[in-house]
C-alpha cells in the first residue's frame, strides 16, 4: 500500500510540475509576444519606426537612380509619422481583425506634385511616369512588411489565443485538483505536502532555466535575420526579452520551491529535536 501511495504521490508531482511549467510559459507568451501594446513598446524601444521611414527613404532614392528623375521628385512625399501609423495599421489587421488596408494615396499625390512642379510629365512620358508612382507606392508597401497573409495571421493569432485559454483553464482545474490529491495523501504528515509541493516547484523552475540556456546555446539569436536589418532588430530584442524572462520565472520558482523544502527541513530538524528532549526528559 505504500508502495503504491508514492508511486500515486510521485504522478501527482510530475503532474504539478507540468502544469506549473505550463502556466509560466502561457503568461509569458501572452504578455509578450501575443500582446499588441507590447510589441508596439518594443517597436518604439528599438526605434523601428524611425528606421523603417530612413528604410522607406533609402528605398525611394534607389527608383530615383533607376528612373533618372531628379531626386527633388521624393522631398516630403512620405513622413515618419505616416510610417508609424500604416505599421500600427498592420499589427492592428494581425492582433485585432480590423483589415484595414494601407493608403497610399497621399504619397502618389505628393509625388505627383513635385512632378508637376518639375514639368517633366509630357504625353509621351505620362504612362512611364504613372508606373513610376505605382511602384513607389508598392516598394513602400514593401517596406513595411505589408502583405496579404494578414487575415491568415490573424486567423492563426485568435487560434492561438483560444487554445491558449482552453489550456490555462485546463491547467489550472488540473494544478488545483492535482495539489488537493496531493495533501490528502500526506494528510497524516502534513509537512510532506509542503515538501512535495517545494520539489514540484524547484522541478518547473530548474526547466525553465534550463530551457532558457539550451535555446541559447542552440541558437545565435544576435544572428537571426528575417525581411531587413530594421525588422530583425526588434525582433531579436524581443525574443532575447521572452527568453529573459523565462529565465526570471524559471529563478523566481525556483526559489519559491527551495523556500518549501527548506521550510520542510526545519519542521523536520524542530521535530526531530522536540523527540530528542522528550527521550531524554524520559
Amino acid at each position: 500500500m505504500k508502495v503504491l501511495t508514492n508511486i500515486i504521490r510521485f504522478i501527482l508531482m510530475v503532474i504539478i510540475t507540468i502544469t506549473i511549467i505550463t502556466f509560466s510559459i502561457i503568461a509569458i507568451v501572452s504578455s509578450t509576444i501575443l500582446d499588441k501594446n507590447y510589441i508596439i513598446s518594443k517597436l518604439e524601444e528599438t526605434n523601428f519606426y524611425e528606421e523603417t521611414y530612413k528604410l522607406v527613404e533609402s528605398n525611394f532614392e534607389n527608383y530615383i537612380y533607376q528612373s533618372g528623375l531628379d531626386e527633388t521628385v521624393l522631398e516630403n512625399i512620405c513622413s515618419q509619422e505616416k510610417v508609424k501609423e500604416d505599421i500600427n495599421i498592420i499589427l492592428s489587421n494581425i492582433y485585432d481583425g480590423t483589415n484595414q488596408k494601407i493608403d497610399t494615396t497621399v504619397i502618389a499625390e505628393n509625388l505627383n506634385n513635385n512632378i508637376d512642379k518639375l514639368g517633366i510629365k509630357t504625353s509621351k512620358n505620362a504612362s512611364a511616369i504613372d508606373k513610376f508612382v505605382d511602384h513607389i507606392c508598392e516598394e513602400y508597401k514593401d517596406t513595411l512588411i505589408h502583405t496579404s497573409y494578414e487575415d491568415n495571421l490573424n486567423t492563426a493569432y485568435n487560434k492561438i489565443v483560444k487554445i491558449g485559454n482552453q489550456v490555462t483553464t485546463m491547467t489550472i482545474i488540473t494544478f488545483i485538483i492535482a495539489l488537493v490529491l496531493i495533501i490528502i495523501i500526506s494528510i497524516k504528515c502534513a509537512e510532506k505536502s509542503v515538501r512535495n509541493i517545494g520539489i514540484s516547484l524547484f522541478s518547473a523552475g530548474t526547466f525553465n532555466i534550463i530551457v532558457n540556456k539550451i535555446i541559447l546555446s542552440k541558437i545565435n539569436v544576435d544572428g537571426i535575420k528575417i525581411f531587413n536589418d530594421t525588422f530583425s532588430k526588434s525582433l531579436v530584442t524581443i525574443i532575447q526579452e521572452v527568453l529573459s524572462e523565462v529565465l526570471k520565472s524559471g529563478i523566481i520558482i525556483m526559489s519559491l520551491g527551495l523556500v518549501f523544502i527548506i521550510i520542510y527541513a526545519i519542521i523536520q530538524l524542530f521535530k526531530k529535536d522536540k523527540k530528542k528532549l522528550q527521550t531524554e526528559e524520559k
